[in-house]
């Protein structure tokens, strides 16, 4: 038989106990679960249904030839197999026909019967449920999950999630707090008492920053804590690392300053086993040569320290320019409203009570992490916009290159994205196009716009302008990846390019690509000395400079990006 409903996220489940009583039973059971599409039929039919689908699992019922001829069968094998039983003597019967689980039948035991078939469901796809009451949040994650690692459930409220999680079983939940029905404090309450579900990972997606909330979070069971808004690469490790997909290899510094030797070990082990790089101090003193010196990306202090307390260290720490905005976290037996106010003076960003749970440190830190982050995006964004404003002025200093470098980095995407460039370093080379002439800010017009040739000096003045750029973007702390990509733009295959004469493998391949894209432009669009070429005729010189001039690699992908275009 051919199941003509579409099977798309559902396991199939052959019923063939020939026990019409018991498939019905279970059938009943089972189609209550919208995962779930239970199939009746006769046990001597399943090698002709085989041949047409494949189910999940298959229900019999003391029929082991027909199960050892399944599990013979290399096509059939991997399918899981239950054996009903009705007398445990039985049992030995069914291990010879490698039948994978049994069941020794009684009506009063669906509850017990309906987990066991759960749990043989073969899983494949990771599921992940998700909760959250906005669809634009829902619409996010799934987008951002990889469909070929994960299944993604939504549920819009807390009470179809507690129905879901119970029938779909799946392997990570992502919550949201605020919900209509139950909120998600209670849903993961409830999720952890039942012993069913409760070793399924909950990790809490929500805009709630507040640490009482967070510590209720933890206090019901929960296994990760996400704050909105979340970058999509934040959300995605998270997930692997839950699943144990990826062993992460952070480069963010956490800074532990504590004079017990135990504290410092306790926090040590637990924080670098989320891949952070740990330095410890026994004192303020210490903490402060450590932090001048390694530059923390967070600060865990204790209060109470011989030389110098907590506060005077993290006073210390605040007053130094290169970690003003520090993280700084004070571990305190005596959180009284005192040592708050105190802490406030002194800029403590938070407090956390000894005793005190590593992972609730570890949520905090990331915490912070990512709204140092969103604060380094958003001066980025202010940045470059600044910088590509005067990009498209010097631009329009020329009427002939108006829009130079928006062709540039519009050419040079393309080519990464042909060359097999990850997102990332596509976004690398967006920018690096926009802004590669910005050191031109500085070069007079009389030369930048002369129509005659140029002097020996005024070309060497031009020659200055890849330098100069990336002096420009230097000081920009997110633009650092894509300098070397600026400052050699002008370099040549052969060596003979400027401004370092490079050579080959030895020039980025940011810089190539730009190259290519530059020179591309430059030959077809009107200058002041000559009119722009012909496609067909830029493309005739610039493949008689592949491998000298140019690279080859990205010579190769921008005449694919010219013929998807139609242009050759």
């Amino acid at each position: 038989m051919v199941l003509s409903e579409s099977m798309e996220n559902k396991s199939i489940i052959f019923l063939a106990t020939d026990h019409s009583s018991i498939n019905n039973r279970i059938y009943s059971m089972l189609e209550k679960n919208k995962w779930l599409n239970p199939v009746i039929i006769k046990a001597s039919e399943l090698e002709a249904a085989l041949a047409h689908d494949t189910p999940s699992l298959i229900i019999l019922a003391e029929a082991f030839e027909v199960c050892g001829k399944i599990k013979s069968n290399e096509s059939y094998k991997h399918i899981k197999t239950l054996m009903i039983l009705f007398d445990a003597d039985q049992e030995r019967e069914a291990r010879v026909a490698h039948a994978d689980r049994c069941w020794e039948y009684s009506p009063a035991e669906q509850e017990g019967l309906y987990n066991l078939i759960i749990q043989l469901l073969p899983k494949g796809r990771k599921r992940i449920l998700v909760a959250d009451d906005e669809e634009i949040v829902q619409d996010v994650i799934s987008r951002a999950l990889d469909k070929d690692k994960y299944e993604i459930f939504p549920a819009f409220n807390g009470i179809e999630a507690v129905d879901m999680i119970r029938s779909l079983m799946p392997d990570l939940i992502l919550l949201d707090i605020n919900m209509p029905g139950k909120n998600g404090i209670q849903v993961c309450q409830e999720i952890k008492e039942n012993p069913e579900t409760a070793r399924i990972p909950v990790m809490f997606v929500s805009a709630r920053t507040d640490e009482n909330v967070i510590e209720k979070g933890f206090d019901v069971g929960a296994d990760d804590y996400l704050t909105k808004p979340f970058k999509l690469e934040e959300l995605v490790t998270k997930v692997e690392q839950i699943f144990g997909g990826l062993t992460q290899d952070r480069k963010e510094k956490v800074l532990v300053v504590d004079d017990s030797s135990t504290v410092r070990s306790i926090l040590h082990n637990g924080i670098s086993q989320q891949g952070f790089r740990i330095i410890t101090a026994c004192d303020g003193e210490d903490g402060l040569r450590e932090a001048i010196q390694e530059k923390p990306d967070i600060i865990i202090s204790d209060i109470e320290m011989p030389n110098m307390n907590g506060f005077d260290f993290c006073r210390a720490v605040k007053s130094h320019e290169d970690l003003k905005h520090t993280p700084f976290i004070v571990l305190t037996s005596r959180d009284t409203r005192g040592a708050r106010a105190l802490g406030a003076r002194a800029g403590v960003n938070a407090y956390l009570c000894k005793p005190f749970q590593v992972d609730r440190i570890v949520v905090l830190i990331e915490r912070f992490l990512s709204e140092k982050r969103q604060k380094l995006e958003l001066e980025r964004d202010i940045m470059i916009a600044s910088i590509a404003a005067l990009a498209k002025a010097l631009d329009e200093r020329d009427p002939y290159t108006r829009f130079h470098s928006q062709n540039v980095s519009d050419y040079s995407v393309e080519m990464a994205k042909k060359i097999g460039l990850g997102n990332r370093e596509i976004e690398q080379i967006r920018l690096s196009g926009i802004v590669h002439d910005i050191g031109k800010i500085g070069i007079r017009d009389a030369i930048l716009l002369k129509e005659g040739p140029l002097t020996e000096d005024e070309f060497l003045l031009i020659q200055e302008h890849p330098g100069k750029g990336a002096s420009i973007l230097r000081p920009i702390p997110s633009l650092k990846p894509i300098i070397p990509f600026i400052q050699h733009h002008h370099e040549r295959m052969d060596g003979k390019g400027y401004p370092n004469g490079l050579k080959g493998d030895n020039i980025p391949l940011g810089a190539r690509i730009i190259s290519v894209a530059d020179t591309y432009d430059a030959l077809t669009t009107d200058r002041p000395y000559r009119k722009g070429m012909p496609t067909a005729d830029a493309v005739d010189i610039m493949v008689k400079s592949s491998g000298t001039h140019l690279c080859k690699d990205s010579l190769e992908a921008i005449l694919q990006v010219l013929r998807e275009q139609g242009k050759i």
